[in-house]
This record gives C-alpha cells, structure tokens and sequence, in this order.
C-alpha cells in the first residue's frame, strides 16, 4: 500500500469544496484523489484496521446501484438504525447519491419513538445492524405499514428483512448511477434529522445538501485540517443521528480527506482513543466533566511529589504568562505531567471540538491549561447544525465563538438568538405551523438568548425555550415529563429542571390531601404539613412514584432527585402568570439553593 510521505495540508474534497454540488459527490473526487489513504479504522481482532477511500467509495457505488434496481426512487426517505460503524457511511452515501433522503435513528429510540419517525416520514426501507436494535425495530414496523424492505448487516430470518450484501452482489452500473447523481445538487433534500419540540413530538428538520456543505465551507477559517495517512484523524463515539457527530465526524472528514476511527461502544472509549490516537474529537459538555473529574480523582490520590507536580503544572499553564517561573519550569512540568495526560487521549489530539451544550469557563481552561484545546461552538440541528465556532487561533473561553462562514447573527430586541445564511433549514417535514413560527423574514429564531460583544463573538446566556440541553447532549422536552407526572394524585405541581445539568431534578409541590392520607395509612406520626414535606419517608414514596411513572421513557428522561414544596406557585409570589403558567425563571431563581443542593449533596434515598 502507497504511504504519504507528507501531509496534505489541502484537503483533497475542500480544494474546491465551494464548487462542490453534493455531499457524494465531494467523498468520489477525495476518493479519486486520495484512493489509498484510510477513510475509516475499525477495531477487528484487537487491532485497528485502515478501509481506504478507494474502497469505501467503491462500496457506496455498489449499493447504491443496488438501491436504484430494487426501486429506490429519488425523495425517496430511507431510515438508518445502527451503531457508529463503517457501514454508517456506506448507506448514508448511498441513499444520497440516488437522491434519495436519509432519516437517521437514535439507538436509543424505543419501539414507539422509531415508529412514529417512520410513519411521519414516510419512509419506505430501513437499513439496521441487528441484535436488540434489530428487534425494536420489527416492532416499530408492525405499526409503520409504509416500510417495504428492512436491510440488515446481520443474518435474520424474517421475511421482512434481507441481507445488505443482496443490494451490494449485483453488477455496478455506473451509467445509471451518473443520472442520478447529476440530478442532485444543493438544492436536494438531503435527510430529516428528528428533533425534539416542546410538545414532546419530534419534528423532522429538512437539510439539503446545501445546508450542509455551507456548514463544510466555514472549517478552512477554523483550524487547519490535515489529510492522508499522517493527517487528522477522528473518533467517532457520539450518536451519528445527531446532527454534530454527523457534520464532524462524518461529512466533515469525508470531503476533506482525513480519516474516522470507530469506537467499539460508549463505555469504551477511553480504551479506543489510545488505540486509535485521534487529533480531533466531537465531545459533549458532560463527557469533558466526567475526564476532568477522573483526571482529578486520579491525582488526588498520586504520592505528594506527584500532586504537587500536577497541580504546579496545572497553575502555571493556567496563567499563560511569560514570568521567569513559567518559562523556566512549564516546559519541564509538561514534559513530566501534561505529556502523561495527554498520553491517555492518544497522545495526538490536538483540539477538541464541543458542542450541545454550552461549557463552563472552568471547564474550559482547565483543558486548555493541560494542552488540549477545545474549540466551543453554537447551533441546532435546524442550522446544519454550525452557527458559530471559536476559531483555533483565537479561542475565548465563556464564548460560543464567532459567525461561521456565510452565516449572519443578530440578536433581536427581547435578546433572542436569530441566525440566516445558506445553512438554515428550509422547514420541517409536513409540519407548514412549527415552520413558520421558527422561521420568519429568512431568519431563524433559535429559542436562545444571547449577547455578541464588539468582536463579534456569541454568549449564550439564557433559554428562550422550554427544551433542556443536558451536559450530555441529550434534548429533553421537560412538558412532556411534567405531564406524566401530574398525573399522580400526589403531585399538584412539578418543574423539572437539567439544563446544562448531569442529569434532572425535580421541584415537586405535594398535594397535600393525598399526602396525608398516605402518611396515616403508613401510620407515621401526625405532624403539621410543612415538617411532613420535610419528611425522607414520604421524599422517598414520591420519588418511587416518579421513578415508576417515567419508567417508560428514555435513560435520561429519568429524574434522580426530587425536592417537595409544601406552597404551591401562585400569582401572588410571582411563580405564576395570570393565566396560571408556570414562569420557570422565576421558580428556579427562587429556589436555586434547593436545585442546587440536588447537585451538590448526597442523596438521602
């Protein structure tokens, strides 16, 4: 195999990634550029194995030749359900060089979730790996009368589902393929990506290959990127159904040469990143807070010279100053602390890209500090999802970066967040009402309050919407999850909290009739109402019937922690409107000490 005997400091898709009409079209002409590099590493008998793009196109061209004989026409919706793996892209090229529109599927969808993305997208064939997912998604099917054909990479006897490999075994027809491909363009629909809305149901964000390939267009002005053999490499762990991992890890790197490692599963991850030595990585908020607590706890409980060293090191490089002590000792404490550091991510990462949610200053320049530079930025999957970046030669930390390129921000006069450009979806599938009121006059209304400074750099300060964005990146619509629980007779009002958050909580007022009736039939001592909310007896009957009541819905729709109020909102405090809403605001500034004593102490379930 040919080896680069230096980096491509051009990509080879980016060269003229303006002129480039659609997302295949820029993977074939890095292909044809870059045959023998590695497009993808998967882990396979203890060991990370190279696919190169000249066989990763290859296969895209087989099945999607395979798609137009079994009738794939083009609009077509066609749903992926799978893990992050080689084969990801393999369809999701596919569909799109047949023009075709790809509607990505969460991992974690229930059997109703799938099934109410199939039905409202109308998709007519899915593709699924197997196992669990393969089983939740024969389910789903029983109520989406629309899927014709089901593809699995697995073996499966049913009569619904058929091999990948029959699409992929018949003759390349490129002729055909070449008609289709020339009638996409950026114009085309290109997927649905099914997001979350304050009612609860997902609404399917419609991306044309133009949203995203705008999205491409502003990398260059970011961070230099590298491709071939000794180029950037990436790993892929985050869901390729969200729309960041999929721009990032996935779009990303195939127009501009560089490589994509796969992760084995999520729990393996810091294992993968030594294997696989990745320079860039997609990471979440509450990813970062979980390697910054490890990297603490590990030091706290290092020999003394060794907690000296590390804290030495983390002050110095936190101040970035030129004194004499910092130029005389950092390149010493780097070289016996950050390179070990840096070491447990592969030793070549070189930034970190975060998004999802916004991440704490703290958080911030402690990873700067250790030398690895994260490059924050903003957007929803209704933006491509780019609408701003921190640029890697000047990195504010607190901000959310500047305009990506081709993008325009303004802040309008309640504070709102409204971005346009050639990014921004043109709607949302079949839904003409929620289109309308997020899109108006060009400009996208992002729900999310904000302040530029003289720069031109973004904050993010507040929520306009209701919709809480984990330190995970998970998106949780809190109505959904209060209405399930109003409905137990014990619970009057409840206000779910978890923005930016590990996981949610809870602010519950008691009703107290039910309370107490509850509490006599226990037998438990009579005592006046307030000291009973105070009571870890009945905190604990209410969180077991939380606990039962949101068993249905996803791992983290779950609430860990509650906290019972015995004074219900009212207009009278200002906790309520005067048609009786709940002003969210409001109640959290209220009680902020309880909210965060449900992050801070242990619980005492």
């Amino acid at each position: 195999m040919k080896k680069s005997t230096e980096i491509e400091r051009v990509p080879a898709g980016a060269a003229g990634i303006d002129q480039i009409s659609s997302l295949p079209e820029a993977l074939f002409q890095t292909a044809k550029q870059l045959p023998e590099e590695p497009a993808q590493w998967h882990r396979k008998d203890g060991q990370y194995l190279s696919i190169t793009y000249a066989q990763l196109a290859s296969q895209v061209r087989y099945l999607a030749c395979g798609l137009i004989r079994s009738g794939i026409k083009p609009g077509d919706r066609i749903a992926i359900l799978m893990e992050n793996r080689p084969e990801w892209a393999v369809i999701d090229y596919a569909i799109l060089a047949v023009g075709a529109i790809t509607v990505p599927l969460y991992c974690s969808y229930r059997p109703q979730d799938i099934s109410y993305v199939l039905n409202d997208s109308g998709a007519i064939a899915a593709f699924v790996s197997g196992g669990k997912l393969m089983q939740d998604l024969l389910t789903a099917v029983e109520h989406s009368p629309a899927i014709r054909h089901i593809y699995s990479i697995e073996k499966h006897h049913h009569p619904m589902v058929s091999p990948m490999v029959s699409l992929e075994g018949g003759e390349l027809d490129d002729a055909a393929l070449s008609r289709r491909m020339s009638a996409v363009d950026r114009n085309t629909l290109a997927t649905l990506v099914y997001t979350s809305g304050t009612t609860g149901n997902p609404k399917g964000v419609m991306l044309s290959h133009g949203n995203i390939i705008t999205n491409l267009e502003s990398v260059p002005a970011v961070i230099d990127i590298h491709s071939g053999r000794s180029g950037d490499r990436l790993l892929s762990f985050l869901p390729l159904a969200h729309a960041l991992e999929r721009t990032g890890s996935h779009f990303l790197a195939y127009s501009f040469g560089l490589s994509v490692a796969f992760a084995e599963r999520p729990e393996t991850v810091a294992k993968n990143m030594q294997e696989s030595r990745p320079t860039l990585m997609i990471a979440v908020p509450r990813m970062l807070e979980v390697i910054r607590s490890r990297i603490l706890a590990h030091a706290k409980n290092q020999p003394l010279l060794h907690r000296t060293l590390f804290y030495s090191y983390v002050h110095l490089a936190a101040k970035r100053n030129n004194s004499m002590l910092a130029k005389l000792f950092l390149p010493l404490l780097d070289k016996l602390v950050g390179e070990k550091i840096r070491q447990r991510f592969g030793g070549r990462l070189r930034a970190l890209i975060s998004g999802g949610a916004p991440l704490g200053v703290e958080l911030t320049e402690f990873f700067e500090s250790i030398g690895l530079p994260v490059l924050e930025g903003y957007g929803l999957s209704e933006s491509a999802p780019l609408i701003s970046v921190n640029p890697m030669q000047d990195r504010r930390a607190g901000s959310v970066g500047l305009a990506a390129k081709g993008v325009e921000i303004k802040i309008a006069a309640d504070g709102e967040i409204l971005a346009r450009g050639a990014n921004i979806m043109a709607g949302y599938w079949k839904n003409r009402k929620a289109s309308k009121e997020v899109l108006q006059d060009g400009w996208l209304h992002t729900g999310d309050i904000g302040t530029l400074d003289s720069d031109g750099y973004l904050r993010i300060t507040d929520r306009k919407k209701d919709i809480i964005v984990t330190s995970g990146g998970e998106n949780v619509a809190p109505q959904r999850i209060e209405q399930l629980l109003l409905e137990d007779d014990m619970i009057d009002q409840v206000v779910v909290y978890g923005d930016q958050r590990p996981y949610l909580v809870a602010l519950i007022v008691a009703n107290e009739t039910a309370c107490r009736e509850w509490s006599d039939h226990q037998g438990l001592p009579e005592t006046d109402w307030r000291h009973l909310c105070d009571s870890p007896v009945l905190k604990k009957q209410l969180q077991m019937r939380v606990n039962q009541h949101l068993k249905p819905l996803n791992p983290f729709e779950q609430i860990r922690r509650i906290h019972l109020i015995s004074e219900p909102f009212a207009v009278e405090t200002g906790l309520l409107t005067p048609t009786m809403k709940i002003r969210r605001r409001k109640v959290s500034e209220y009680y902020e000490s309880a909210i965060e004593a449900l992050y801070h102490k242990e619980s005492s379930e």
